[in-house]
């Protein structure tokens, strides 16, 4: 979510790392080979997963976003972040993104139940699209917002903040959206709403050292099966 400007604006920079909007085929490779920047490819999921042979698919898309299942035939490791997804079924590796432990590797089955909202690392609170339209901004990200201040207009109408917080979250300016699509993300007053945030990290280098792991060929430690152990 850090990179979507690339896909409106040609490329964009976030701590440090830039990435460019892909639309030729020589403009991935060069990236891929160069790894000078990541490539942002136009496209929705199922056309770019099908489009190259892939070593490694990461899916970390929005559990509403997801128009297909994740399927361990699309490449040779196959990670799904967050719920919906089952380790040994429809993936190789889940990552937990739940407060207890995030960035826990699951090799078998998925996700229990999400945690209470007051969570320090619980996602924030979406506010969506009452219709199809045009959403035009009337607040930045990182601004304090009172419940019933207004974040901006779908046409005429009003888009209201449900709760007191700040935007952690915001549709870009002139986005045309689908009925019930997300156009902010409230967050907890004291909430991070710039850079990473901690548990986002957390996640991130699980994922790099699974990747690490797999393709050094470590056995993997079980915890559980070392203190079980007469």
């Amino acid at each position: 979510m850090g990179f979507a400007d690339a896909w409106y604006d040609g490329g964009v920079t976030f701590e440090g790392v830039e990435a460019k909007r892909c639309d030729r085929r020589k403009d991935l490779l060069a990236g891929l080979r160069s790894r000078q920047f990541i490539p942002i490819l136009p496209g929705g999921f199922d056309e770019v997963t099908a489009r190259w042979p892939w070593d490694v698919i990461i899916d970390a898309r929005a559990v509403d976003a997801r128009v297909g299942q994740l399927s361990m035939e699309l490449a040779g490791m196959t990670i799904g972040i967050g719920a919906g997804f089952i380790a040994g079924l429809t993936c190789h590796m889940v990552i937990d993104t739940r407060a207890r432990d995030p960035g826990a590797v699951l090799r078998d089955g998925c996700m229990g139940p999400a945690l209470a909202r007051d969570d320090p690392y619980a996602d924030g609170m979406f506010v969506r699209s009452a219709k199809d339209g045009a959403f035009h901004v009337a607040r930045f990200i990182g601004e304090t917002v009172a419940q019933g201040d207004i974040l901006g207009f779908m046409a005429t109408r009003a888009i209201e903040a449900p709760a007191a917080g700040r935007l952690r979250g915001l549709a870009r300016d002139g986005a045309t959206l689908e009925k019930d699509a997300p156009v902010a993300e409230i967050a907890a007053p004291k909430a991070e709403v710039t850079g990473i945030c901690l548990r986002d990290r957390l996640v991130a280098r699980s994922v790099a050292f699974v990747i690490e792991v797999e393709r050094g060929g470590w056995e993997p430690i079980s915890l559980e099966a070392l203190f079980s152990k007469p």
